[in-house]
């Protein structure tokens, strides 16, 4: 029982770990032609706003993006780079206008990296808006415009595990992945998705494969170490505590699953700890027992 109720928390606190819902930036080489990276190459409008978009900048996006639309009313993609700053801004309405704007605008198939950014940008407008059915719709028609687009499968994956459609949210990290070999927040996607169906060693797997792209993370330590609790196993799951805490000291989950450590094996937890003390000769270390 004791597990159950630790996995519901679990659940809880994991609503936003994988690819946080901040509006992710799309890298888009195609928007920015590669002559701006030339000296002495006078930029358009719509080349500033996206740099000045990229660098967050956003008051120099806004008025150049402006300029942009006066002279070409008919760009859909300068509507959508206006909408982006906008929701940048927190300015919803005025977000959801431009989009509008856009899917008024004459678009073409020519160019799918611009039609992938204007779909996910309309995603990042419609979430905000807490639209999740449009959101959906945005984010599959951004993949259909480029099927490696690895940023909407991780948000889609995100959108169904707070659904709690977990079945669609794994399809969908493992797309991610599948795409992206080294795309650490995919593998933290299944690790979370996995361990509230209660598939630790799928988590655990997920996890590692995290750990072994990024180690400098102590979030990933801290996850682990609870589906390692989960699983009885409570000296990998010390050893997991320990490792985010000589990260960040002050992680929030790894002190969290400590404290249950801390109930359940009090001696192997003080004796982990002692010993981490002595070797890195650090008695700070010590403070964690009490």
């Amino acid at each position: 029982m004791k597990r159950i109720s630790l996995l519901i928390m679990l659940v809880a606190m994991l609503a936003t770990v994988a690819g946080a819902e901040s509006v992710k930036k799309k890298t888009i080489k195609a928007v920015v032609p590669k002559a701006q990276q030339t000296q002495n190459v006078i930029l358009s409008d719509f080349d500033n706003a996206i740099n000045a978009f990229f660098n967050d900048d956003y008051n120099t996006a806004f008025t150049a993006i402006n300029n942009h639309l006066k002279k070409n009313s008919n760009d859909p993609f300068g509507w959508t780079c206006l909408a982006a700053i906008q929701g940048e801004c927190d300015n919803d309405t005025e977000a959801l206008k431009a989009i509008k704007k856009a899917r008024e605008c004459k678009i073409t198939q020519n160019d799918p990296n611009m039609l992938n950014w204007m779909y996910f940008t309309q995603s990042s407008v419609y979430l905000q808006l807490k639209d999740t059915t449009n959101a959906i719709e945005a984010l599959n028609k951004a993949i259909k415009s480029v099927p490696e687009d690895v940023d909407s499968y991780m948000r889609l994956g995100n959108i169904y595990k707070r659904m709690r459609e977990y079945d669609l949210a794994m399809v969908n990290y493992g797309l991610a992945v599948q795409h992206n070999p080294k795309e650490v927040e995919g593998y933290l996607g299944l690790g979370t998705v996995a361990g509230s169906q209660g598939k630790r060693k799928d988590s655990i797997k997920a996890y590692t494969m995290a750990i072994k792209l990024e180690p400098d993370v102590a979030e990933s330590y801290a996850l682990r170490a609870v589906e390692y609790y989960n699983d009885w196993d409570y000296e990998k799951a010390m050893a997991d505590v320990i490792s985010a805490l000589e990260l960040d000291k002050e992680n929030a989950r790894a002190l969290w699953i400590l404290e249950y450590l801390k109930a359940d094996a009090k001696d192997d937890v003080v004796k982990a700890l002692k010993k981490k003390a002595k070797k890195s000769k650090d008695d700070s270390w010590l403070l964690f027992i009490q």
